[in-house]
Parts: C-alpha cells; structure tokens; sequence
C-alpha cells in the first residue's frame, strides 16, 4: 500500500516538474523571440545607419571632389593669366629695347656722319699744309709766335751762359764704361745755379728718379715734357703750375754724376727729341725748330695758331 502511494506521489512530482518545465521552456522560447526581435531591429538599424553614412560619405566625397575641381579651374586660370601677363610683358621689352636700339643707332650714325664731315674738313685743311715751306712759317703773326714759344718748352733751361759736356744720342757713358743713349743733353752748371723752366706747365714729379737723382719733370701742353736732372735743391712742388723762365731748382751733383750739371730732356708723346734744337729756338730764330726737328707735326700747331 506505502508503495504504492509512493509511485503515485513520483507520478505527481514527475507531472509537476514536467509543468514547470513546460512553463520555463514557454517563457524561454518568448524571451529568445523577443531577443531575436530586438537583435533584429538593433540590425536593421544598424543598417539603416550603414546605409545612411555610406551615402553621407558618398555624398561628401562628392562635395569635396567637385570643390577640388573648382580649385584646380582657378588655379590653371590663374596661371594661364600669369602666363599670359609674361609674354605681354616679354613681347613690350622686346619692342622697348628695339625702339632704344634704333634711336641709340640714329644718334650713333648722326655722330659718324659728323665725325665723317669734320674728318674731311680737317683733311682739307692740312691739304693746305701740308707742304709747309719757310715762306707759311714767315706769315705767322708775332703774337702768335709769342704764344708757341711760351706753350712749347723754347730756350735754354738755366739763366747763365749754357756749356753742352755730354750731346744728345749714342754716347759711352761716363760711369759704366758701355754704349748708350743719351735721352738728353748734360749742361755744365755750379752747385746752387737757377734751373728755369723753358715753357708754361705743370710739375708733374719731384723727387729721386734712380741715377738721375733729384728731379723735377713737368708736362706742357700738346704732349710735350721735359725733365730736370742731377739738381741740389728742389724748389716746386709736385701738381703745381709755373710759367715760362720759374725758377725751379739749383743745379747740383745728385745721382749717378761725375761733376755738378744739368741734365735736361724734351720729349714729344713720350719719345725723347733733340733738346739743343729747342734750346736754340726764340723770337729771333723763330724758323730754325721747323727745319731741324720734323719728328714733330707741326702743322697742326700752325693750324691751331691760326685759327686761334
């Protein structure tokens, strides 16, 4: 009988869980349907979302690529102006510099044709000169021989009677023994005589020049200079301008010397002339330097002395 009741309290128990089983397993499957449910709509919103940022993303890739489109247009316009701006600049240099060109070529080809005409007028009037004869240098008016004489070194350098100890030309030199040029002449002087000037100048040196010792050298006008040698005391100064006959120092004995002289110099652009001849040369022996030194042009002296 106890067995019995046993089995059927099993039974009950087996039915109850059985129940209640059924009940867990019913409210199981809705909590996974309702789950399922919202997984479902967390995905499909998820999507949308997808969905929705791929087109935004779309939509601004689009934005942003017409803007770089944009961007590129104005810059290839931009540059295509300055391009532009270039070659009209380049082409207004090229035409500024060609209207310079001709108008620098208009004033050059005036300025020859001039240079052309005064060449021909010089021409004609040394044609005129050319053979100067003693009869041209006669009609030279006085005051005019006056001026060439003062502008041009004429006479003797010192004030005291003049002794030539050593010519113009090849020469033993005194010193050395061996054969030389002498540049110049050597004038016998005492230590402490005037040195003159022989023309209007400018002291273009003073000082120590080698075995000339002191020196004085100045330049007169139309290339002419001469040089002052051997000298005791300098008494101008380098730059300054003196007349014909100043006295411009006292002969000595400086230098490579044997004895107290002057040794002067005349040279004509630099090459050394005969000195004697222009030593000789004044008012009354007016005509002698045309005949003796012909290394000198001097027709175009008489020329400027005529029109002058």
């Amino acid at each position: 009988m106890e067995k019995k009741k046993k089995t059927e309290l099993e039974v009950l128990n087996e039915l109850k869980e059985k129940k209640i089983n059924e009940v867990f397993e019913k409210l199981g499957k809705r909590k996974s349907i309702s789950k399922i449910k919202k997984e479902k709509k967390i995905a499909e919103g998820i999507i949308i979302q997808v969905k929705e940022s791929g087109t935004k993303s779309y939509l601004k890739k689009s934005s942003a690529g017409k803007k770089r489109i944009r961007k590129i247009i104005r810059l290839l316009t931009f540059g295509l102006f300055l391009l532009m701006a270039g070659v009209i600049w380049f082409l207004f240099e090229k035409y500024r510099n060609f209207q310079l060109y001709l108008s620098k070529n208009k004033e050059i080809m005036e300025l020859g044709k001039r240079y052309e005409e005064e060449q021909k007028m010089k021409a004609e009037e040394l044609k005129n000169l050319k053979d100067l004869t003693l009869e041209n240098v006669k009609n030279v008016p006085e005051d005019k021989k006056n001026v060439m004489l003062n502008i041009i070194p004429s006479g003797s350098p010192l004030l005291r009677d003049i002794y030539i100890t050593s010519p113009f030309g090849e020469r033993v030199h005194p010193i050395s023994g061996q054969r030389r040029f002498h540049h110049g002449i050597d004038l016998r002087v005492d230590i402490g005589d005037p040195v003159i000037s022989s023309a209007i100048g400018r002291v273009s040196f003073t000082g120590v020049k080698g075995g000339y010792g002191n020196v004085v050298i100045i330049d007169h006008m139309y290339g002419f200079q001469t040089t002052y040698a051997h000298l005791n005391k300098i008494l101008v100064k380098n730059g300054e301008i003196i007349g014909k006959g100043k006295v411009i120092a006292e002969g000595g004995n400086s230098g490579s010397s044997t004895g107290p002289h002057l040794h002067y110099e005349v040279r004509y652009n630099g090459t050394p002339i005969e000195p004697k001849n222009f030593i000789d040369w004044d008012s009354k022996n007016f005509n002698i330097i045309f005949e003796k030194e012909r290394s000198v042009p001097w027709e175009y002296f008489l020329t400027i002395m005529g029109k002058n």
